[in-house]
Formats: structure tokens, sequence, C-alpha cells
């Protein structure tokens, strides 16, 4: 595939969408234009029978002047839905690589603990978040800093506080039997994140409980924090999320 055909394939939506914009100014303007010539030929043929002509007649008789706009919404059409279906394809193909990429993930984090036991586990997992200190955290009162191993970022919090979250995720879970990665983030009053709504828990009729991994690391400054990871690791969603 050489480089035109590739931006060719990337923007397809993108140019597809835009000639559906164009095509239903183009479709207005054409049918606009078309209505006084359709208009003439039906007085033209009520003056030389000298009656009214009834609607069918005047479908009969006027539909010529308007093949340029049905011609050119027929075309819009196609463009819309084709620029939908690519966008479906695309989104498919997203969360296709994500999933492998995630197993790819689970999959080395496991052989990392078998090959080098739970403290190298803990000591990349530490380093990370020493990584992603890039600025001073000033806590609230009464507040803890925890960071979040899914989506590599800090936020302060109880210990309370994200104990009941992990609670009620679970209580959801039960009652539903599904979850998204964002219902979680929103029991702990994070935004959302954009893949968050596609990967989570699903009950597939046997119940189980989500359980997370805790752990207190102490930062290369000083500063405590308690890292927050699944212990039971959310997967993608066998269907599009309910959001």
């Amino acid at each position: 595939m050489n480089k035109m055909q590739y931006l060719l394939k990337k923007y397809s939506p993108f140019i597809l969408t835009t000639l559906g914009a164009i095509g239903t100014v183009t479709t207005t303007v054409l049918a606009v234009k078309a209505t006084p010539k359709a208009l003439k030929l039906i007085n033209n043929e009520e003056n030389s029978r000298n009656e009214y002509l009834s609607n069918i007649e005047k479908v009969k008789i006027a539909w010529k002047p308007y093949i340029p706009a049905i011609i050119s919404e027929i075309a819009t059409v196609t463009c819309i839905y084709g620029a939908h279906f690519l966008n479906r394809k695309s989104q498919a193909s997203l969360i296709s690589a994500y999933a492998f990429l995630d197993n790819s993930y689970k999959e080395y984090v496991a052989k990392t603990k078998e090959l080098y036991g739970n403290d190298a586990d803990s000591n990349i997992r530490k380093s990370i978040a020493d990584d992603k200190n890039s600025e001073k955290h000033l806590l609230k009162e009464n507040n803890q800093l925890f960071f979040d191993y899914e989506t590599l970022r800090y936020f302060e919090s109880t210990i309370n506080n994200v104990l009941k979250a992990e609670n009620q995720l679970n209580q959801e879970f039960a009652a539903n039997g599904l979850v998204t990665l964002n219902d979680f983030y929103k029991l702990l009053g994070l935004d959302p994140v954009d893949f968050g709504n596609e990967i989570g828990w699903y009950d597939e009729g046997e119940y189980y409980e989500i359980e997370f991994e805790h752990q207190k690391i102490t930062m290369d400054d000083g500063l405590e924090c308690h890292s927050i990871d699944f212990i039971t690791a959310p997967n993608m969603l066998p269907f599009v999320s309910r959001y």
C-alpha cells in the first residue's frame, strides 16, 4: 500500500461525510431550481387541456426537472451510509487491536511475577508511579494520594471513599451483570476515559466478585501513595456499552 492509498483509506470516512454534507446542500439547490420548471410544465399542460390536473398527473408531467436533484440525493445517501459503515468498521478494528494489546499486557504481567516474584512487580509499579509524578501534589485535609494503574493517573481521595466505590461497583455488578471501567471512575469522582465504556466486567452466567489490589508505596521524593490495580482485570465487553 503506497502513501496515497493509505491516506485515502485513513480519511475515507471524513471524505464521505464531507461529500454527504455538500450533497445535502446541492440537492436542496437543485430541487429549488427545478420547482419553477416543474410548475411551468404543469401550468402549460393545464392551459392546453383547459382543466386542472390531478396530483398523479402532475407528478407524471413534472418529474423530469427533478432528475438532477434525485441523482444528487441518491449519491448523498450513499456517501452518508458509506461513512457510517467505515466508521463502524474502524471502531471494530480499534477495539480488536486494544483487546490484543490488553491480552499481551496481562500475559507480560503474569510472566513477570512468575519469573521474578511479586517484589519485582512492586518495584516496577513504584517506578511507573514515580515516572508519572511530574507535579507537586497539594492534598486537601484528610485526603491521601492514589495512583490508578489502568489509566496511569493520580487522584486524591480517602481510603474509605475508595473502598466504598469498590463495594458499590460490585453491588451494581451483582444487580445488573455488567459494569464498565467508567462506572468505577464515576464512583471515584474521576473523569471518564475514551475506552472506558468498551471494557469492563460482564457476567456470562457465573457471578464473580471484582477484586482489587492496593499497595502503599513511597515515592522517590518521600511522598506516600496508594496504588490501585485490578486483581479481577477488566476485559473487552461482548457488545457496545449501554452508554
